[in-house]
This record gives structure tokens, C-alpha cells and sequence, in this order.
């Protein structure tokens, strides 16, 4: 989740940026966004400082899903580690665009324009003493709601939302013309 979602509750193309770039950690990681055994700890968090050391010295092994066995193309991957590190800066306000992170996926557009020259991990120091969100504030912020959201026993996996349905409704497509309404 975007820091400044996390303080204000209000999405952005930029709060969407930061939740593609989260996507894209998955992807490279294999990992889960949240680890919901510690509360404390997020992939971002957990990846932040392996991103800075990748992109320094191009070895992505600390990163890459180990499921891989290191089998990948290294300048997609490379394009994909700097696409995520743009994607989860602490400020909004230094996130790239959208259209730019697909324009640096696809290969038209280079990295360091993508990066404006920001080196990952260094978007923090941007952010001490303006208007932007201030990251000691956002990690305490994140650990509140990962308390509230994943503490809640209201969205568990037991319960009415977890029982499968169809695309159609929750009964399965044979049976939808025989479900009776309710009330009849």
C-alpha cells in the first residue's frame, strides 16, 4: 500500500504506480506482499535494500524467486528491478508515470530516464524536510493498518466470502436457474 494511502486513505495514479510496483516485487520475488505471521515485516521493506544493491552491481540472485534457478533473461530482469524500485519510492511526488514504467518495460524507453537519476533507496532523502510524506511517519502508519487489517478476524478465510463461486453468482451454473429467489 502507497505511504501516502496509508496516511490519507486517497488513491492516486501515483498510489497506483506504487501498488504496480508491489505487483512487480511479487512477480521477481515469488514472496507475498504482507507476511502475515509478522506484522512488521513487508516485501518492499524486505526488498528495498536488495533493489539498491542489485542495481549497483546487476546481480539480481538476492532478489530473483529462487523457483527460477536463476533461469531469466538478465535485461528483463534488470528492467523489471528498476521498474519496481521507481514504482515503491517513499515520495509520490519522484514516482514515475505509469506510461513510463510500460515505455521502460517494453525496452523504448531508458532506465535512467525512468529514474531521473534517482538511485533506488535514495528517494528518502527527497522527502525529509517537504511537503511529501515522511517516511518514518509512513512506516509507523503501515504498521497500524497491517495491525487493523490483517489482526481482524472480520475478513478471515472462514466465513460467507470464502466459499467459491461462479462467475455468475454463487451458485454454480447448473444450478442457477433452480435457486429459488429468497422470500418465495
Amino acid at each position: 500500500m502507497a505511504p501516502e494511502y496509508a496516511s490519507s486513505g486517497k488513491l492516486t495514479d501515483k498510489s497506483n504506480v506504487y501498488s504496480f510496483g508491489v505487483m512487480l516485487l511479487e512477480l521477481i520475488t515469488g514472496r507475498r506482499p504482507v507476511n502475515s505471521s509478522s506484522m512488521n515485516d513487508s516485501l518492499v521493506d524486505w526488498a528495498r535494500p536488495r533493489l539498491t544493491r542489485a542495481s549497483d552491481d546487476k546481480n539480481f540472485d538476492s532478489l530473483a524467486d529462487p523457483r527460477l534457478q536463476n533461469e531469466y533473461n538478465h535485461n528483463e530482469m534488470a528492467r523489471m528491478v528498476e521498474c519496481a524500485a521507481a514504482c515503491v519510492r517513499h515520495s509520490a511526488r519522484i514516482r514515475p508515470r505509469m506510461n513510463q514504467i510500460v515505455r521502460a518495460l517494453e525496452g523504448d524507453a531508458s532506465l535512467f530516464d525512468l529514474n531521473e537519476g534517482i538511485k533506488p533507496g535514495d528517494s528518502s532523502i527527497y522527502s525529509y524536510g517537504s511537503s511529501d510524506y515522511d517516511p518514518i511517519q509512513c512506516n509507523e502508519d503501515m504498521k497500524k493498518f497491517r495491525k487493523t487489517a490483517l489482526g481482524s478476524t472480520e475478513y478471515s478465510a472462514s466465513g460467507e466470502y470464502s466459499n467459491p463461486t461462479s462467475g455468475y453468482g454463487p451458485y454454480p451454473s447448473g444450478l442457477a436457474a433452480k435457486a429459488k429467489p429468497p422470500g418465495k
